[in-house]
């Protein structure tokens, strides 16, 4: 697939839109391919199909802290009280039927074995079992991600690498890998395949008709006739 920029400009040629003073903004742009590609993904996915690995992406270095696994007050807590949790937020994932869109979650070296990801329903219940004593869960609680444990060794894991299909793939530009490099930059391929590009440009298409009222040009010349969506917003 291709760069978001290339996208826009799909969409630009699509308007017939020439002149550096009548384009849309890029941010309205990217709102609206992501917008269309959550609900195609949601679609897609939600008749339990293999995700593909084209449209996932990764936090590679996701960086965990030791906190107090009480909401309610700031009481100094013993170790075995602690859980371990991303020191960040991460960005809203696609919300499927059946689960998040958190695909796997493991550590950095991606040759080891991953955390089973639960849902938060389930944590009372994670390694209760006798062959689940060592396990390593995981699971998604206000944007955070959690990882439990009876093994206390587990507490001392440092990073992990986060895979899923995010609402806004760009969203993942404020994040770095383990050498530091940003995990999503506007050169990068966007994470789509072409078919689904072919669904969902016509109706990206069809709302920015809307959006803007474009006039027929019916001189058939040169000169655009459209008036910017952010000069519009200007007049009113």
């Amino acid at each position: 697939m291709l760069p978001l920029i290339d996208l826009h400009s799909q969409l630009d040629e699509a308007l017939n839109i020439n002149s550096s003073d009548s384009v849309f903004d890029d941010l309205y742009y990217t709102d609206l391919i992501n917008e269309q590609r959550a609900l195609l993904l949601r679609n897609e996915y939600n008749k339990l199909r293999t995700i593909d690995p084209n449209i996932q992406q990764e936090i590679g270095c996701l960086e965990l802290e030791l906190v107090d696994a009480h909401t309610c007050c700031n009481l100094e807590i013993p170790l075995k009280c602690k859980v371990l949790r991303s020191k960040k937020q991460i960005p809203n994932t696609i919300e499927l039927y059946y689960r998040k869109g958190i695909t796997s979650v493991g550590p950095v070296d991606i040759t080891k074995k991953r955390f089973t990801v639960i849902d938060y329903n389930r944590v009372p219940y994670a390694g209760n079992g006798r062959t689940t004593q060592k396990s390593i869960y995981t699971f998604l609680y206000d944007n955070y991600i959690y990882i439990i444990s009876k093994d206390l060794s587990a507490k001392f894991i440092k990073y992990i690498n986060v895979r899923g299909i995010f609402e806004d793939p760009t969203a993942l530009g404020e994040f770095t890998d383990c050498s530091g490099a940003a995990c999503w930059s506007p050169s990068d391929t966007y994470p789509l395949n072409q078919w689904m590009w072919v669904y969902m440009k016509p109706q990206i298409i069809q709302q920015l008709l809307q959006k803007q009222q474009i006039p027929q040009d019916a001189e058939n010349d040169s000169k655009d006739n459209k008036t910017d969506l952010r000069t519009q917003s200007a007049k009113k």
